[in-house]
């Protein structure tokens, strides 16, 4: 193998993360530095001339041409002939019944499909029984799973540790799974993911159709790859190299996945091992540029639209308007009996800045007991030079100067914080008039202030107090203790309610244990959403403040701080009282409106898309050695030059005629799938060799994702160019392609080995049998939860989410919803694969994955032997033999057997299952379950047999 394509190969096994890429990067650059005299010099470096009579760069010869005798078994037998080998015997029916049901839905056969095909004697028998799987919605779950490998779907960014969720992703593999059982014509297929929102002709804000909705999910495939770009540093070297690996990853998936390229490899220089040159790759990011424009970058989460079906917005819309009727009237009843019924406090202090005194008589810029003002520049008070206070219409104006920094404006007298006996509570709360100074300028990000404050340079000899409430008008309220300043810690949050002008907010206190107290949030008199603990160091004596910072201006009125009235008779008694009818009537509040809330539903239409920023083209640049610091001549897009056509032109780049769009996408897409051109070839050759590899575990190319001078040789390529033809003739059908694989002598071959095919070819590279293949992850785990009957009937939706538990295994949650849907419901965190499905080589998809690891460690049975899954599974499949067959022991060992490995166990089979199964019990002897133990342990173990985890 070469160096490059080592590197490549290297960088996006499954497993190795990013950095992987990034040293691959670093070694190409190095191993082409001394061949470069510089990047536009060689960018104009001439085609190799072997490269243009590369096998798979040629156009596709017709049907015909390869000859009327021409099949898959022709060209598989003409080469087993040249090795004087012949092929083998077909396979018993009840092996067949299996195979095919595996390979086309992923899932086992049930006994009673068993039975059905091997008693079915009649004509076309096989045919029927392969056709009723093509037709199984199961089989677009399956075969829609091997495409999104191929085209690196995940349900994360994949950003090192950070690895963030992409909610919506899952609308791109549920179109993946409709295209697939629709047999969409995989021309279509490919242009609807490249450039589907430049098909469906939709603009913004317009209703649209299933049909264009459909075209936009599926352009989520050009943002299947990692995409950091929501979580950079800020750095802005780092977020420009973010940004570009965003773009890279999306043409390294097309160049592996569609091409069969090693594109990667000509980001830096021209490729040293195929016809790829520097110019080609930086034209094919000219493609891409406009929806992936560095400068004008939108952010993965942001990068989504809605588009609704006629009526749909209109309908959610008027179901939320009554749910938040219905939320209002709770939250309405909950405020009027708080406020009726809470017993009056004792006013320690008040001001509703109508009484014309300055503010200098009760505020200050200096906290109680401070040696210092707080902040520098400190506030002016009764002035309007920022930072200021002063009292204009009857409220006072926090007014910022707009620098960094923090500032108080503090009330001159200090208050205990520290309510003396349970029950007891203190309060501050004022009416926000306005977020913005007379109307100008932008509304303050948050409405500060603080509660026991009193040590602002952090001086003193008391390392609490100065609690920040940093109220938010999108939600809830952060709470900060010690601040400001680098020991200032993050308590949390409280509350629920955003800050909005016209309403009354605030905190209050309440001592709940003699150490304890606890924080809650107050909007228009009544609590609001959750609550902090707090300790008493944490409330010193201090005054009420203000907080000034980072442009933060707003308006408020009637400021008040009170306490529980203690020296009023019989006030305690009525406290108590209140207090525990609140707490009662605040748990039937808050259950009442998590009720409304699990009414709700998201806004309809929302999609994950790709589309370009503009229909006006940004400029593109060739990055010499591949750094966005060092940008070279202007680029505009074209085709690879390398794939010419039969006159040995290069077509010429037309974009597309659009609106919205530039139309680049399209007229790639469109050329990619032209008609007798030697690209459709190559990705016909691609397309049906990665199809080819997963009948028979290698393709008949052994590298499904290079195809070109550094791939592998084909081992029959007749046979591909003929599968290629075919299924562009039959209009890119790949079902028509599935009928003809299943329907040849070659898959239908038995598994047995014999003697002299061994020695000869001991690889069965040359197909004289079928080969014997452990199922994969996915498969193993869905056949577990199948035949023990658990398996759900999700179909389509958003992910089942798989959280990490306290030993670092990410499981998904029994007890939720779906938690028995198959592995392609299940979610799939680049940096989280399922624990179980890992072990089975399930890939973290890096970039993408054409071809799956297949190992066999001690792990992988240690896992069947001692996983919860496969436990609970044993116990599952007990309970279903019981249900089905009694009390027999004989007919359960029967079952078993037929609904784990697809066949009946002979004798020796039978009598080592009850031979264990006695066993077991007497194991178990002492327990009162010891019947349904052994049982359990029995099906378990059914699950370990190679019967089981092979297809023969």
């Amino acid at each position: 193998m070469n160096r490059c394509q080592h590197v490549y190969r290297e960088s996006t096994r499954p497993g190795v993360r990013r950095v992987g890429l990034i040293l691959g990067v670093a070694v190409t650059v190095m191993l082409g530095a001394a061949a470069l005299a510089s990047d536009e010099a060689k960018s104009k470096t001439p085609v190799a001339p072997a490269a243009g009579n590369h096998w798979s760069f040629q156009p596709l010869r017709p049907v015909a041409a390869l000859g009327s005798e021409a099949s898959i078994d022709y060209f598989v037998r003409r080469k087993l002939r040249e090795a004087k080998l012949a092929p083998s015997r077909e396979a018993d029916r009840a092996t067949l019944v299996r195979r095919v049901a595996f390979v086309l839905t992923g899932l086992p056969p049930t006994p009673e499909e068993i039975a059905a095909f091997v008693a079915d004697k009649s004509s076309g028998a096989y045919e029927r029984m392969v056709e009723r799987y093509l037709n199984s919605p199961r089989h677009g779950e399956r075969w829609g799973k091997h495409w999104l490998d191929a085209a690196g779907y995940a349900d994360s960014n994949g950003y090192f540790n950070a690895d963030t969720d992409r909610p919506l992703a899952y609308r791109y593999r549920d179109y993946v799974i409709r295209s697939v059982n629709r047999d969409k014509p995989f021309d279509q297929f490919v242009r609807e993911q490249i450039a589907g929102d430049e098909l469906s002709g939709w603009k913004r804000g317009e209703p649209a159709t299933p049909e264009i909705i459909e075209l936009l999910e599926a352009t989520h495939y050009l943002r299947n790859g990692q995409d950091g770009s929501g979580e950079s540093d800020g750095n802005p070297d780092e977020v420009r190299t973010d940004r570009y690996y965003a773009l890279e990853s999306a043409m390294q998936i097309i160049g592996s996945s569609l091409l069969g390229v090693t594109m990667q490899c000509a980001k830096c220089h021209d490729h040293k091992f195929e016809p790829l040159t520097i110019k080609d790759y930086y034209a094919l990011q000219a493609v891409l540029y406009p929806a992936f424009n560095i400068d004008k970058w939108v952010k993965p989460n942001d990068r989504v639209v809605h588009a609704n079906l006629p009526g749909e917005l209109e309908t959610w819309q008027a179901a939320e308007k009554k749910l938040d009727a219905e939320l209002a009237e709770l939250k309405s009843q909950f405020k009027t009996w708080q406020a009726t019924n809470q017993p009056g406090g004792w006013r320690l202090f008040s001001d509703g800045f109508n009484d014309g005194e300055p503010l200098t008589k009760r505020w200050s810029n200096t906290a109680p007991t401070d040696d210092a003002p707080a902040g520098s520049p400190a506030v002016t008070l009764d002035s309007d030079k920022a930072p200021a206070a002063r009292v204009k219409d009857g409220a006072l104006e926090i007014i910022e100067g707009g620098g960094s920094g923090d500032r108080w404006l503090s009330t001159k007298d200090a208050f205990e914080w520290r309510p003396g006996a349970v029950g007891q509570w203190i309060q501050v709360t004022f009416d926000l008039v306005a977020t913005k100074i007379d109307g100008k300028g932008g509304s303050a990000e948050r409405i500060g202030y603080v509660i026991a404050a009193r040590d602002f340079n952090d001086n003193g000899d008391t390392d609490r107090g100065n609690i920040l409430i940093d109220g938010n008008p999108g939600g809830a309220t952060s709470v900060h203790v010690d601040y400001p300043g680098a020991d200032s810690k993050s308590r949390g949050s409280i509350g629920e309610t955003g800050y909005k002008s016209g309403h009354n907010y605030g905190v209050r206190i309440t001592r709940t244990a003699t150490n304890e107290f606890t924080l809650e949030h107050l909007v228009d008199g009544a609590v609001d959403g959750a609550s902090l603990k707090l300790k008493e160091r944490d409330l010193p004596e201090g005054g009420f403040a203000f907080e000034y910072c980072c442009g933060r201006s707003f308006v408020v009125d009637n400021v008040i701080i009170e306490g529980s009235n203690d020296s009023e008779p019989g006030w305690v008694a009525k406290n108590e009282r209140f207090q525990k009818e609140l707490a009662e009537r605040k748990k039937a509040f808050d259950k009442a409106t998590k009720a409304v809330a699990a009414k709700r539903s998201p806004k309809p239409g929302r999609i994950a898309w790709v589309s370009d920023g503009s229909a006006e083209a940004p400029e593109v640049r060739l990055l010499k050695r591949g750094n966005h610091k060092t940008p070279g001549d202007v680029v505009t897009p074209s085709f690879p030059a390398f794939l010419k056509t039969r006159d040995g032109r290069v077509a010429n780049f037309q974009p597309a005629k659009t609106t919205a769009t530039t139309g680049r996408r399209l007229a790639w897409a469109n050329w990619l799938t032209e008609a007798n051109s030697p690209q459709a070839s190559l990705l016909a050759r691609v397309t049906v060799n990665r199809v080819w590899q997963h009948y028979f575990g290698v393709g008949i190319v052994a590298t499904p994702d290079n195809l070109g001078l550094s791939g592998a040789k084909p081992s029959h390529p007749e046979l591909l160019d003929w599968l290629a033809s075919k299924f562009i003739e039959s209009g890119w059908s790949m079902k028509a392609l599935h009928r003809l694989i299943l329907e040849s002598a070659t898959f239908r071959q038995t598994s047995a080995p014999r003697s002299r095919a061994v020695e000869r070819d001991p690889d069965n590279h040359l197909l004289w049998r079928y080969p014997v293949r452990r199922l994969d992850a996915e498969a193993i785990r869905d056949a577990m939860l199948a035949v023990s009957g658990r398996l759900s009937s999700k179909t389509n939706g958003p992910y089942v989410p798989t959280p990490r538990n306290g030993i670092g295994e990410v499981l998904v949650d029994e007890a939720k919803p779906d938690a028995f849907a198959r592995s392609i419901f299940v979610q799939h965190r680049r940096t989280q694969v399922p624990t179980f499905l890992g072990t089975f080589d399930a890939p973290s998809v890096v970039f993408n994955c054409t071809r799956r690891a297949e190992t066999t460690m001690p792990l992988q049975s240690l896992s069947l032997l001692n996983s919860e899954f496969s436990v609970k599974r044993g116990e599952d499949l007990a309970q279903r033999l019981a249900r089905d067959c009694g009390t027999d022991e004989v007919a359960k060992i029967r079952r078993g057997f037929l609904l784990t490995t697809g066949r009946e166990p002979d004798s020796a089979e039978r009598k080592m299952a009850t031979r264990f199964l006695a066993e077991q019990r007497r194991v178990y002897a002492d327990r009162k379950d010891a019947d349904a133990r052994a049982w359990a342990d029995f099906c378990q173990s059914l699950f370990g047999l190679n019967s089981f985890l092979y297809l023969e």
